[in-house]
């Protein structure tokens, strides 16, 4: 008797949404990565903590929570279509957007968090803040960060060879193993490239997926690991996969043979 085929699958994918037009999109790709790599969508939208308050006290706590949660179920299926939502759960969480997709994260045990960036730099960066630069800067699992020039998921998406930005160095050999693996989880073949220098637009066309493996660091080293990373991300026209080197990607799952 032949023995089971092996592979790796996701079990988990966290959305944050925050109710924009970019958070929209990374729900998109969210759902798709579901239909390629397996795993359930879980959106979590966080509450401004002097928001809250201020509603629960002229409204009373039930309503704020019947609010929030109507609220985020008609952007869901205004994002993803009314097939694909019932399918979609939901959390509401009061607290700071990155301080919450990154507990929930952890106390979930999700495989991959989803979100999306404006793209803003500089002085705009700073005084706006950005979610995703501190997930990035903060957070050792796995983001995928949809940048604003990206379009939406085709159908059976992502398909075809992903791209693998790595850099040369001593690092290099662990981060081509995490990215075979989390191509494998998404079914695809793996085109290594050379991260862009500079400012130059990150492309890599035809690539419809790129997968941006970091090295292991301490608490410092990761801060600026994850600034390059968004810096990096803001350039890009496609889907950008942030990973570290030595954690899991996917779970292992057993496909037995058809009858």
């Amino acid at each position: 008797m032949m023995p089971s085929a092996r592979t790796h699958r996701f079990r988990l994918i966290l959305a944050g949404v925050d109710f924009s037009r970019e958070s929209a999109q990374a729900l998109r790709y969210a759902v798709a990565t579901a239909r390629s790599a397996g795993g359930r969508v879980v959106v979590v939208h966080a509450i401004d903590p002097l928001l809250s308050a201020a509603v629960v006290r002229a409204y009373g706590e039930r309503a704020l929570a019947e609010d929030a949660r109507g609220d985020l179920e008609r952007f869901i299926r205004r994002a993803v279509g009314a097939e694909a939502a019932p399918a979609i759960a939901c959390a509401i969480v009061e607290g700071p957007a990155r301080q919450v997709l990154i507990a929930e994260a952890r106390r979930r045990h999700a495989d991959l968090v989803v979100v999306g960036t404006t793209g803003r730099g500089g002085l705009s960066k700073t005084f706006f803040g950005s979610t995703t630069e501190a997930l990035l800067r903060r957070y050792d699992g796995a983001v995928m960060v949809v940048p604003p020039r990206c379009g939406r998921p085709p159908a059976g998406w992502p398909g075809g060879s992903m791209a693998a930005a790595i850099p040369a160095g001593p690092h290099r050999r662990a981060m081509l193993s995490a990215a075979a693996r989390t191509a494998a989880v998404f079914g695809g073949g793996l085109t290594v490239v050379e991260p862009p220098a500079g400012g130059a637009r990150a492309r890599w066309q035809p690539a419809p997926l790129v997968l941006l493996p970091m090295a292991r660091a301490a608490r410092l080293q990761m801060f600026r690991q994850g600034s390059a990373a968004y810096a990096l991300v803001r350039r890009a026209a496609v889907p950008v996969v942030v990973l570290h080197t030595g954690r899991r990607v996917g779970h292992p799952e057993l496909h037995r043979p058809a009858a």
